[in-house]
């Protein structure tokens, strides 16, 4: 009997950017900086565009350095090191920016973001909700408050928050994915199903919408589904190599042993000890009888 791996923690992978983005806030436009920090900002934005992550943080450092009273600048540098993996280096970014204008909603959900992807829940929920105090109709920090809510467990507010953030802006694609993964944890794979259609119809370039859908055909028994979104996923660049190992078990279940051989073997070179056991069990069926 396989063991299908639950993966529902989607929603941090493709929203931190939303809400990380530039400093752009839902309430306004980002306001022009003045001065040489515009100049450093821009050549920021230009070199993160060309994927020069590194020379990118060095401009927003310049940015700083020419004008360190400037929160924006803060705040792109944070997310820059967000980017980077540096957690504690983005923070403090952060918390800067929040000293310079403790006013900007947005810095208060880019800190709780850091929080959030580094497992500290109250404290991201203190900054959501502080985020939620200067600016309620915030969709991005409803949208982050959900995720939150979810991993401490408290279903229907995070429900609730994702529910005011779908009606704040529909056109969001990652609100219906983490709304439909709390639908997943209620068992309500219905409205989980087309929570996650309504996210690939809005932005079809997000993997991990593919791979939540993928897991919910396996548990409705939709094997043919869950084999097509597993591969899609796959396709668009996931190397979590649990992603193998579920769409190995979907064509075990479709009778494709040799693509679940396939499947199994990778991830199991990758190291999850669980695919080795199929493996071993898929290639002894294979060897010819004596």
């Amino acid at each position: 009997m396989h063991t299908l791996v639950r993966r529902f923690g989607f929603g941090l992978l493709v929203t931190s950017s939303l809400a990380l983005l530039w400093g752009c806030s839902t309430a306004r436009q980002a306001t022009a900086i003045p001065g040489p920090a515009s100049h450093f900002l821009f050549q920021s934005q230009s070199q993160y565009r060309s994927g020069n992550l590194d020379g990118a943080v060095a401009m927003a450092s310049r940015a700083i350095a020419a004008s360190p009273a400037e929160a924006a600048a803060w705040n792109a540098r944070g997310f820059l090191r967000n980017a980077q993996g540096l957690k504690e280096e983005a923070k403090k970014d952060f918390l800067e920016a929040i000293r310079l204008d403790p006013h900007q909603p947005l810095y208060r959900n880019n800190v709780g973001v850091v929080h959030l992807e580094s497992g500290q829940y109250p404290e991201a929920l203190a900054a959501f909700n502080e985020a939620l105090r200067l600016e309620p109709s915030s969709a991005i920090a409803l949208n982050h408050r959900g995720q939150v809510h979810r991993r401490l467990g408290l279903l229907e507010e995070a429900f609730r928050d994702l529910n005011a953030a779908a009606r704040l802006n529909d056109r969001d694609a990652t609100v219906f994915a983490n709304r439909a993964v709390v639908h997943a944890h209620r068992h309500d794979f219905a409205e989980a199903t087309r929570d996650l259609d309504r996210a690939a119809a809005l932005n079809q370039q997000l993997p991990a919408v593919y791979e939540s859908r993928g897991l919910i055909a396996m548990l409705t028994g939709e094997f043919q589904r869950a084999e097509r979104d597993f591969s899609r996923a796959i396709a668009m660049g996931v190397t979590d190599q649990t992603v193998y190992y579920n769409r190995g078990a979907a064509r075990s279940m479709l009778g494709d042993q040799a693509g679940a051989l396939d499947d199994y073997a990778r991830s199991c070179r990758a190291g999850y000890v669980s695919a080795c056991q199929f493996s071993k069990i898929l290639s002894e069926i294979g060897k010819p009888s004596l």
